[in-house]
């Protein structure tokens, strides 16, 4: 029976010592918890203490935690609160910038294009002023040459027709010569030979002699006139007419009797060959204003195509200058934008860190509030409950 009061009885002290060396231990084993400790022994060191006093020192220590956490809790309200303000305006911030960024990237990719398009167009617009320019030049070069051969052509009829002025102003002299001869002797009556050919010829343009009153009397003198005038002429068509007029006078002179009849035919045909040339002239320049007008209408198209060109060009050329312009300004806008989101972005990781990190204090100087509070109930425990103990147990320490 006393076996069985004792046991219980030694358990329960059992107990209660290893509950006291737990507690010791866990004050032993932190900083705080020592301090209270030292304190609770400088206490019992200086006599017999009142335990409510010793009781009231160390919650007056609870007092101080709890002074201090209400202090962080407010402390750490303003921070929060300050950081969900700063992170906030900074996010929006940067989605602003992000936005103009990206309206910024959608009007760049919108004006290169068109840059490019007009780049394409002015050097179109170049070559097509080149090619204008070119072929102005050219039409102008091929009207010059036209005008220049026009006025060789029309020097050579001009030569064509002094020369057979002149072979009509021979062959009329000598007939004059033979109609006077053949009316010596002849009655006059109607007769082939007595028709009157209505040549005309200036007077003026007929050899020296002839206006010295020289008279032709025979087809020889005449060749002869006709071969001199031949070694002056370096026209081939007038050329080649003043050898057939030589071989007929040659012919003539075979036959003597034929010179009246030959000589109407080498009349009536240089008057043939004078209606030719002035035929001629006539169609030459009719084709040199036929040109003339067709120059002029194709240069001043060609003009009017050359100033319209030009006007384009310089609205093109304004075009891209503009493009440039706009482009270089999106350009640096995008910059400086891109730039404030990278800054903003590095503000915005450096603000979230620093709220983090005061956040992860004040969680740590909470928990370790909790702690100490838990340290202080236990230093109450031992001074309330186990003073004696507490006190052997530092003194023997």
């Amino acid at each position: 029976m006393k076996f069985s009061i004792v046991l219980p009885i030694l358990l329960v002290l059992g107990c209660y010592a290893a509950d006291f060396d737990q507690q010791v231990e866990e004050l032993q084993n932190s900083n705080f918890g020592q301090t209270i400790l030292q304190t609770i022994l400088m206490e019992l060191q200086t006599g017999d203490p009142v335990v409510s006093n010793l009781i009231d020192m160390v919650q007056g220590l609870e007092t101080t935690l709890e002074n201090e956490q209400e202090r962080d809790d407010k402390r750490i309200a303003r921070i929060s609160q300050n950081c969900d303000i700063d992170i906030n305006t900074l996010k929006d911030q940067i989605n602003q910038n992000t936005v103009n960024s990206l309206t910024l990237k959608s009007e760049l990719d919108s004006l290169n294009p068109q840059k490019v398009s007009a780049v394409a167009s002015l050097e179109r617009k170049n070559s097509e002023i080149n090619d204008l320019k070119a072929e102005l030049n050219y039409q102008t070069h091929k009207r010059e040459t036209e005008t220049i051969t026009y006025q060789v052509i029309l020097d050579n009829l001009e030569q064509a027709l002094f020369g057979v002025n002149q072979v009509k102003g021979y062959f009329n002299s000598y007939l004059d010569v033979l109609v006077k001869n053949r009316k010596r002797f002849e009655k006059p009556e109607p007769s082939f030979l007595q028709e009157t050919y209505s040549f005309k010829y200036d007077q003026s343009e007929v050899d020296d002699a002839e206006d010295q009153g020289q008279q032709f009397t025979s087809f020889t003198q005449v060749a002869a006139k006709v071969n001199k005038l031949k070694h002056h002429v370096h026209l081939e068509g007038y050329r080649a007419m003043l050898e057939m007029m030589s071989r007929l006078a040659a012919k003539a002179q075979d036959e003597p009797s034929q010179a009246e009849v030959l000589t109407r035919k080498v009349l009536s045909i240089l008057k043939q060959i004078e209606n030719y040339i002035q035929s001629e002239r006539i169609r030459e320049d009719q084709a040199e204003a036929l040109r003339s007008g067709n120059f002029e209408l194709l240069q001043t198209l060609l003009s009017d195509q050359l100033v319209k060109a030009s006007q384009d060009r310089t609205y093109m050329e304004g075009l891209v200058e503009s493009l440039s312009t706009r482009i270089q300004q999106a350009s640096n806008e995008k910059f400086e934008v891109d730039s404030r989101i990278v800054a903003k972005t590095r503000e915005l990781e450096n603000r979230e860190t620093d709220c983090r990190l005061k956040k992860n204090e004040y969680d740590t100087d909470t928990a370790n509030r909790i702690k100490q509070k838990r340290a202080v109930a236990v230093a109450v425990d031992l001074i309330s409950s186990k003073l004696g103990q507490l006190k052997r147990k530092l003194l023997a320490n």
